[in-house]
Formats: C-alpha cells, structure tokens, sequence
C-alpha cells in the first residue's frame, strides 16, 4: 500500500438531514501511512455526482477508491458488496428525478449489476475485529449511493483498470441526532473509514 494513490469521497447533507456523517467523518480521517489520500465531496445531484467522481478518477488516477454515504436509520457500518443498474424514482438535491418518467437505468443496456472490487473481506474482519458493528449489505438502494457505486465499477471495468473500488454505508453520528435514533459516535466511524481506506 505504500506509495498507492487512495481517493475517498463523500457526500453533501441532503433530504433533511443538516450535516452528512459521511462527509464528517471524511473530512476527519487521517491517511494511512505512506498513502498519498484525495478527498472529494460530491453533490446529492443526478446530473453532477457520477460526473464529478468519474473526472478525479480520470485527473487523479487513484490505485483505490473508497466511497462512502449516509444511511440514516442504520447503527452499523455496511459494507456494500453491489452496485446495481437502476437509477429510483427519487428527487435529488435540485429537486430533479433521474429521468423525466422516474425511475430510468443508470446505463442504457448496461449489465444488470458489478460486484464491488475492494477487499471487503478484510475490511469487514477488522472492523468487527476494532468491536465496531459493522456487516456486509447487498442493496445500496436506487438513490445516488448505488447510482456512484455503479457507475464508477463500470468505468473501472470498461476501462480495464485494476483499481479497487467499493462503498461503505455509515449511520448517523450520535452528535448529530435526537437521543434514541440508531446512531454511532463519529469518532467510531471516522475509524471505521480509516479501517476500510486502510485493508482496501
């Protein structure tokens, strides 16, 4: 890993949720050692999210890239193993749908699905193994998590880059939710994406 090229993004508060925890956490992070790491914050937009990672894949040539997004509701670390070709019928940032009937593919005659190319094995054992909740999901829904996840594994794919990609779910910081909400400390999660960034 030493000497890798690493890109982690996240995402802009959206729906209505004030702050992000993924772009908290992202922004807290530490680089693991002799990693040169490149954050980027993309927006909750149908029109400019894949577009403006596809262009830091393009400019920065990472060796991996880790995206990571908010699941409210959730009190675990998700590590996503799937990327689906299905844009939801679900208004974006801009209050835009991703096509003007709804719900569209994300790529016309596209494959049905990639699997996610990080080690998500490793990162999956030591997350459990730093006792922090964390478990393997197979949907990253049809929103604009799914929508990067995808889009970014067909580019890597189309392009026969051997770079490794993957996305994991975070909750809810504790810090920033009512009392009772399924939540983590952002300390945990901003660890919890170190771990993932660390054993990609």
């Amino acid at each position: 890993m030493h000497g890798e090229k690493i890109l982690v993004t996240c995402f802009e508060p959206f729906g209505n949720n004030e702050r992000n925890t993924s772009f908290e956490a992202v922004t807290k992070m530490s680089a693991p050692g002799g990693v040169v790491l490149k954050k980027l914050c993309l927006p909750v937009t149908w029109n400019g999210a894949l577009r403006a990672l596809t262009a830091e894949i393009d400019s920065f040539s990472p060796d991996a890239v880790l995206m990571t997004g908010l699941a409210s509701g959730s009190e675990h670390i998700r590590v996503e193993r799937v990327g689906i070709n299905l844009c939801g019928a679900i208004k974006d940032n801009d209050g835009n749908l991703p096509s003007q009937s709804g719900e569209r593919p994300i790529y016309e005659g596209g494959e049905s699905a990639f699997f996610s190319t990080f080690d998500y094995a490793k990162i999956l054992e030591r997350l459990k193994a730093s006792g922090i909740k964390s478990a393997y999901s197979f949907s990253a829904g049809t929103y604009i998590c799914n929508y990067v996840l995808y889009g970014a594994l067909k580019k890597l794919n189309d392009e026969k880059k051997t770079v490794r990609a993957g996305f994991i779910h975070v909750p809810d910081a504790a810090e920033f939710v009512p009392a009772g909400k399924p939540s983590m400390s952002l300390d945990m999660i901003t660890r919890a994406v170190e771990i993932a960034a660390e054993n990609m």
